[in-house]
């Protein structure tokens, strides 16, 4: 802190420093480039005499490998010892592995018996592993490397066949330091050999690998059956290698520190004549942070002459600009209207005169101005909304102001909520007409929001302009003239975003889950599909409705990414349904965003496609209305690539005979509000039989929601529905739960 005090406190050190720093990092680059030079150089050297020592090792590997399989099949092919071994004569097998074993130095032989047992030169019967004994059934003569107690063993093994297999030959030669350190003797360079486990050394054969200080190369050796794959390692210290370096990199340390000591003083002296000139400069500046505007007396006809000339207007300017910007802050730049900010000044002012509560906020919106804006441009669209602040000022007698671009903003005297509605609904009412721009004529529909002083609430969430903003929101989306804001309409976006954020991560933590609810056939009682559906157990929440935050999930924007969760998570469960022999169908709902997303429909086509699943996709109606051609051409594309599409809960909402014609479906369900009642009444009896047959005539098949008894199933299988759902058939299960039931319901069997 005091360096950077020192450094700062002076242009002339700074300039020193700068210039010093700035061509020492030259020098330190240079003599960075040459060091990395020599370091790359022997580096290189080293891994040429690495790679040549693995060459070596392999090529020994390969002999003794070969000569423990020559001595195995000599004593494989031996009369006397085939017999005894198929006798299981042990101590003749014993006497013999021991003979052989003293005639091959460095080598060690024993029998390995079908029964996995291993007889050594001692006669003492050892079980082997059961990986050893699974590689000598499976491989003609395998050979490797084997673990045992900690030890490293190169191994090999051929059959003993009497004609039938009665045993193995084994040898293997110990690969202990003893081995390590000849193999090291061989290199031209003083290296270090071990084996280790492949995962513990991140190289490959063939590459260098630098390493904690050193340098090494390795050689994959093969396994003696499936056991942790091993490689030779070979390093070389970095230190060893850079050593012969040394007194060159020491030279270049010293030019170095001599050429940083030479700057330092160029620096110094150059950064002298440049900082005279300046300090008239800064003592001008420091007067007019004070607040003054002092002229720089400087006269001279270099760069520093013609910067204080500069400085010298600027003063001059800078009176009026301020008092421009201030201007500025207050209007809104399309129309002239004062602008939010006035708005708050103003709100601000009335209430110190009058105290709180005095005053209160109203907002008149144009709806749909995105599409006026659209339609006519941005400089006509502000024209228009210029137009219609006269019209309101002429009802209201006050120039409202431009809070944002589609709401303008009022004033009101505190009044009674119903009066102030009422004055809100007469500006929609008197200003919805026609504007005339540019000799064309703008229709511009309003409604508008209210927003009164709580004096209840010490800390209201937001702000009056901001609540009357919500209002108009409320207003835009019930299709009222006007609305007022309340606290309970509003709620807890904090909230919100945080069940939200903790929803996003219950995706990657496992919080979520699936359940799947069967349908049954109505013709033989098997089970046809299931309808996925999410659940979420919250650690400290604890079980959280899908109610309650798939909603939430619509609004923030963030149901792609729990609709994605639960089709991978069914195409999974599906892969398990089809390992048990049960292939089915899975319905998952969708959301009527995503029927507007071309990255979603891609992003889902390309899922099923690679999981080889069996979907549908389970959309409302209401879900086609909002954008119709868009939902139909993605709902078109979700069919033609074989993802089935439901029409969900028809007859619980807007039932439209013209967009079920248009929708391709396959299936369409019936809602349980009509199901629930259709042992009471003829009316719903009706309804549903005429559904069923109108499905049919459309080529759909009928799913009926909320059975929930034998009279029920008795009654849709009479009417003609296709298959049925609900809890008299089975609740939601769990992925196991739904596999057993599925045993008891349907025949399993294999799918290729």
């Amino acid at each position: 802190m005091r360096i950077n005090r020192w450094i700062g406190a002076s242009l002339r050190r700074k300039l020193t420093v700068t210039y010093s720093a700035l061509f020492g990092l030259i020098i330190l680059a240079v003599a960075g480039a040459v060091y990395l030079s020599i370091k790359i150089n022997a580096e290189r050297s080293v891994g040429r005499e690495l790679n040549a020592s693995v060459a070596v090792f392999e090529r020994l590997w390969n002999m003794s490998a070969e000569n423990m399989t020559a001595r195995a099949e000599v004593l494989a092919a031996d009369f006397g010892f085939r017999e005894a071994v198929a006798t299981e004569d042990i101590p003749t097998i014993a006497s013999a592995v021991a003979n052989v074993s003293a005639r091959a130095e460095g080598l060690s032989a024993g029998v390995a018996l079908p029964d996995g047992r291993f007889i050594d030169a001692t006669g003492e019967s050892i079980p082997l592993p059961d990986d050893m004994l699974e590689a000598m059934y499976t491989q003609d003569q395998p050979s490797g490397v084997v673990t045992y107690q900690g030890r490293y063993y190169q191994s090999v093994a051929v059959p003993i066949e009497a004609p039938v297999l009665v045993g193995w030959a084994l040898f293997w030669s110990d690969l202990d330091a003893a081995r390590m350190e000849s193999l090291e003797s061989l290199s031209a360079i003083p290296v270090r050999a071990e084996i280790r486990a492949s995962r513990d050394w991140a190289g490959k054969d063939g590459d260098i690998h630098r390493t904690r200080g050193f340098i090494g190369a390795s050689s994959h050796i093969e396994n003696f059956g499936d056991g942790e794959q091993m490689s030779l390692v070979i390093t070389y210290p970095m230190s060893a290698a850079m050593a012969p370096y040394r007194p060159m990199i020491f030279a270049i340390l010293i030019f170095s520190a001599a050429g940083m000591a030479l700057l330092v003083i160029s620096g110094g002296v150059l950064a002298r004549s440049l900082t005279r000139p300046i300090a008239a400069l800064d003592e001008a500046v420091h007067i007019l942070a004070a607040g003054e505007r002092r002229p720089v007396d400087l006269t001279s006809d270099d760069e520093f002459g013609r910067l204080a000339g500069s400085f010298n207007t600027m003063l001059k300017d800078l009176e009026s600009r301020e008092q421009a910007i201030v201007q500025l802050s207050r209007e809104d730049m399309e129309t002239g209207l004062l602008n939010r900010r006035a708005m708050n000044d103003d709100i601000a002012q009335r209430e110190d005169a009058d105290g709180p509560g005095a005053v209160s906020v109203a907002v008149i919106r144009v709806l749909r101005y995105r599409n006026v804006r659209a339609s006519i441009g941005h400089a006509a669209a502000a024209r228009a909304i210029n137009l219609l602040a006269h019209q309101i000022r002429d009802v209201t007698g006050t120039m409202p102001y431009r809070i944002n671009a589609a709401d303008l903003g009022l004033l009101l005297d505190s009044e009674g909520r119903f009066a102030a509605i009422e004055s809100i609904r007469h500006i929609v009412g008197a200003c919805s007409r026609p504007v005339s721009v540019d000799g064309s004529s703008v229709d511009l529909l309003l409604c508008g929001g209210l927003a009164l002083p709580d004096q209840s609430a010490e800390n209201p969430p937001i702000g009056l302009i901001d609540q009357a903003v919500f209002a108009a929101d409320l207003a835009e989306r019930d299709q009222v003239p006007a609305a007022s804001f309340s606290l309970a309409a509003y709620g807890n976006p904090a909230s919100t975003l945080s069940l939200m954020s903790e929803m996003v991560d219950a995706t990657r933590s496992g919080g979520l889950s699936l359940v799947y609810q069967p349908k049954m056939s109505s013709r033989d009682g098997h089970i046809c599909g299931f309808e996925a559906l999410i659940r979420w157990y919250h650690p400290t929440r604890g079980r959280i409705s899908p109610d309650s935050f798939i909603p939430l999930a619509e609004e923030t924007g963030h149901i792609r990414q729990l609709t994605e969760w639960v089709v991978l998570q069914a195409i999974e469960d599906q892969k398990t349904l089809r390992r048990n022999g049960f292939d089915l169908t899975i319905s998952v709902n969708i959301s009527g965003r995503q029927l507007s997303d071309d990255g979603f429909a891609l992003w889902a086509i390309g899922k099923v496609r690679s999981g080889g699943a069996r979907l549908c996709f389970e959309i409302t109606e209401t879900a086609v209305i909002s954008d119709p051609d868009k939902a139909l051409s993605i709902i078109h594309l979700f069919r033609s690539t074989g993802i089935s599409i439901s029409i969900d809960d028809y007859g619980a909402g807007l039932s439209s005979l013209s967009y079920l014609k248009q929708i391709p479906a396959h299936e369409l369900k019936i809602d349980k509000s009509f199901v629930l009642e259709i042992e009471n009444g003829t009316t719903d009896r009706l309804m549903i039989q005429s559904t069923i047959e109108l499905a049919h005539a459309l080529g759909m098949l009928v799913v009926a929601e909320g059975v929930e008894n034998d009279k029920v199933v008795g009654i849709l299988s009479d009417m003609g529905a296709d298959s049925l759902q609900g809890y008299h058939i089975s609740r939601p299960l769990p992925l196991t739960e739904a596999l057993a039931f599925l045993a008891t319901h349907n025949p399993r069997r294999d799918i290729a």
